[in-house]
């Protein structure tokens, strides 16, 4: 199964990750995520959760590096889904705000 994959609706670029996102796999879909916005130049940028099983910190390293690119990009960006472990992680890191899921429910 392949961690990542990415479409476009619109002026939306959604980036799917799935899977374990960890030192393993960090690498390519950093560079694969940073490609698209940079090709596409997209008003917004979706990362959906849904599917992610285990984040580790190369797998927050990978959210933060999308999250830049879409700043850099000029794009809105949001992550959708996490799971509740994931989502705990994302507290304990102090990025639920910046993802947009402060206000998310459960």
């Amino acid at each position: 199964m392949q961690p990542l994959s990415v479409g476009t609706e619109g002026d939306v670029l959604t980036v799917a990750l799935r899977g374990e996102i960890d030192f393993t796999n960090a690498t390519p879909a950093t560079e694969t995520i940073r490609r698209a916005v940079a090709e596409r130049r997209p008003a917004r940028v979706r990362v959906d959760l849904t599917e992610v099983t285990f984040l580790d910190s190369s797998g927050i390293g990978v959210l933060v590096t999308a999250m830049r690119a879409a700043e850099e990009a000029g794009a809105a960006f949001h992550v959708e889904h996490p799971n509740v472990n994931v989502r705990d992680q994302l507290a304990t890191a102090g990025l639920l705000e910046a993802f947009g899921l402060a206000s998310a429910e459960q």
